[in-house]
């Protein structure tokens, strides 16, 4: 049996295929539990909860159905509860909401306010991780953004026996954003 206890999933944010990775992870460990920062806040642990999810056109502001519409339907399948472990549109105010979807550069005082709210969702996802990983007995995945896993991330120092799954650049590297060099998925095991 292997030794890690949470599987952390890179998410890149839409420039790899992102699902088909997903479900290639979800096959093969078949996790108790996925818990996703692109769910926000949501809850998804009943059939009737995932129904009516996706019946929207969106999570929040910041989410599109799209963009977590293949996953949500594949745990409602495996009947494997979904769990959001960030805050409604990333903590984000609507001016934030607004830089962040046009990629418009910040200004000095709103990059410390980004940065602030980047510590607080990574304090939530750090404590939500916890909490279920004190519940669940089999194997968690955790989806988040590749960038919440950088090598000097909280959450990397936070947990032990945990498998990370990235993507990475010919030299092994892990790629934080669109890039023109191949990326292939790397795992590391700590």
């Amino acid at each position: 049996m292997n030794s890690f206890f949470i599987i952390f999933f890179c998410n890149t944010h839409g420039f790899l295929n992102d699902f088909e990775k997903e479900k290639e992870i979800i096959e093969k460990y078949n996790p108790e539990v996925i818990l996703a920062e692109s769910l926000e806040e949501e809850v998804l642990d009943s059939k009737d909860k995932f129904k009516e999810i996706l019946k929207k056109e969106k999570i929040s502001n910041m989410t599109s159905m799209e963009e977590v519409k293949d996953l949500i339907k594949l745990c409602l399948e495996k009947n494997i509860p979904l769990i959001g472990i960030d805050f409604k549109n990333f903590g984000l105010d609507e001016n934030l909401q607004r830089k962040v979807s046009k990629q418009e550069e910040p200004t000095a005082e709103e990059e410390e306010k980004l940065m602030k709210i980047v510590g607080e969702r990574e304090r939530r996802h750090i404590d939500l991780i916890k909490k279920y990983q004190e519940e669940c007995k089999k194997k968690i995945l955790v989806i988040l953004g590749a960038w919440h896993l950088r090598d000097d991330s909280p959450l990397r120092d936070s947990f032990k026996d945990y498998k990370i799954i990235y993507p990475a650049d010919k030299d092994g590297n892990m790629v934080l954003g669109p890039s023109n060099e191949e990326i292939s998925w790397r795992e590391e095991e700590k």
